[in-house]
C-alpha cells in the first residue's frame, strides 16, 4: 500500500501542499482521536484539507461505545490495568538491561571480546522487546476472544459508519496526539481492515501505522527514559519504524546512542521525520533518496541517489 510520512505539522505547509498533490479531488476522510476531547476542534485541520475534510469521530465514537455499552466499558479497563502492568514489568526489565548495556559500552580492554559481548547484549534486548510484543498481542488476542468487539451492536455499527464514509472518500489522513488513544481506536473501529490508499499520516500517525510502536524521549522534563516497545501498530508499511520529532526527543549528536538504537530495532529501518520532511512509501521499493535514518554503525544516514 502506498503511504506517505509526514514530520510533524506545525505550520502543516508540508500537509497542504500533500494533499493538493495526492489527493486533488474529492473529500477526504480524516483521524485526530490523537487529540482526545479535542477531536471536534477541527476547523484547521479542515482548511488544511481544503475544506474537504470527513471527520471520522474515532474518539467521539469510543466514548459513545463506552457510555451505551457498559460491560465493555468495564472490560476494557481491566485490560487497560493488565496491559499497564505489562508495560511496568517490562520497563523494570528493561532498565536492567540497558544499564547491562551501558557497563558493556564503558568497558575498553579488549575490544573484540567488547563487541562479541555488546552484539549478546542486544540480542537479548530484542528478545525481551518481542517478549513484550508478545505478550501485549496475547493479552489484546484473549479480550477481542471474549467480547467480540465487532459483533457488539453499539461497535458494528460505528464499524459500519465508518466503512461507508471512507468508501465514499479519496483517501485517508491520519494526525498525531497520543498514540495509545489512536491506535486504540483505529483498532476498535477496525480501520486496519478498510484502509485504503493513499494515506497520508503524520506524528503520531505515522507511528500508529507503522508494524512496532516505539516510546521514545531523552529529554523529557521527568528525566530521559529508555526506548520502549509499546505495542504493535497497524502495519499499514513495512520495514520502516518512524521516529517523528527525533531532533527534539532524541540525543542525535550521541553516535552511539543513535547507533545502538538502529542495531536493537533491526531489521526495520529507523527513520528520522524531522519538520518538513515528507517519505512516500511505495510498497516494497527502496526508500527515496535523501531520506535520514539511524545508522547501525553510529550516527545518522542520508539514503544515497539510486
Amino acid at each position: 500500500m502506498n503511504v506517505t510520512l509526514l514530520g510533524p505539522q506545525r505550520v502543516a505547509t508540508t500537509a497542504r501542499a500533500t494533499v493538493r498533490e495526492l489527493l486533488p479531488d474529492g473529500p477526504i476522510a480524516a483521524v485526530n482521536a490523537g487529540w482526545e476531547e479535542r477531536e471536534s476542534e477541527d476547523a484547521e485541520l479542515d482548511e488544511v484539507l481544503g475544506g474537504r475534510m470527513r471527520n471520522l469521530g474515532l474518539h467521539r465514537r469510543w466514548r459513545d461505545v463506552h457510555d451505551r455499552d457498559h460491560e465493555y466499558a468495564t472490560a476494557e479497563r481491566r485490560l487497560d490495568d493488565v496491559l499497564d502492568e505489562l508495560q511496568a514489568l517490562y520497563v523494570l526489565r528493561l532498565q536492567h538491561a540497558m544499564a547491562a548495556i551501558g557497563a558493556l559500552r564503558r568497558r575498553r580492554e579488549l575490544p573484540a571480546v567488547q563487541a562479541e559481548a555488546l552484539t549478546d547484549a542486544i540480542g537479548a534486548l530484542q528478545a525481551l522487546d518481542t517478549w513484550h510484543l508478545t505478550a501485549v498481542r496475547d493479552t489484546r488476542a484473549e479480550f477481542r476472544a471474549a467480547f467480540r468487539p465487532g459483533e457488539r451492536v453499539v461497535i458494528a455499527a460505528h464499524r459500519a459508519e465508518v466503512a461507508t464514509i471512507l468508501d465514499q472518500c479519496a483517501g485517508l489522513v491520519v494526525a498525531g496526539g497520543h498514540v495509545g488513544v489512536l491506535l486504540r481506536t483505529l483498532r476498535v473501529f477496525a480501520l486496519d481492515k478498510i484502509v485504503k490508499a493513499p494515506v497520508i499520516a503524520w506524528s503520531a500517525g505515522a507511528m500508529a501505522l507503522a508494524e512496532r510502536v516505539i516510546l521514545y524521549h531523552d529529554t523529557a522534563p521527568q528525566g530521559p527514559g529508555d526506548a520502549e516497545v509499546y505495542a504493535e501498530g497497524l502495519g499499514t508499511f513495512r520495514g520502516v519504524l518512524p521516529f517523528p520529532h527525533a531532533k527534539r526527543r532524541l540525543r542525535l549528536s550521541d553516535d552511539d546512542h543513535v547507533g545502538l538504537m538502529a542495531r536493537r530495532f533491526a531489521p526495520w529501518t529507523c527513520l528520522l521525520l524531522a519538520d518538513g520532511v515528507r517519505v512516500d512509501l511505495v510498497d516494497a521499493a527502496p526508500l527515496p533518496a535523501g531520506v535520514r535514518t539511524m545508522d547501525p554503525a553510529g550516527g545518522i544516514a542520508t539514503v544515497n541517489v539510486a
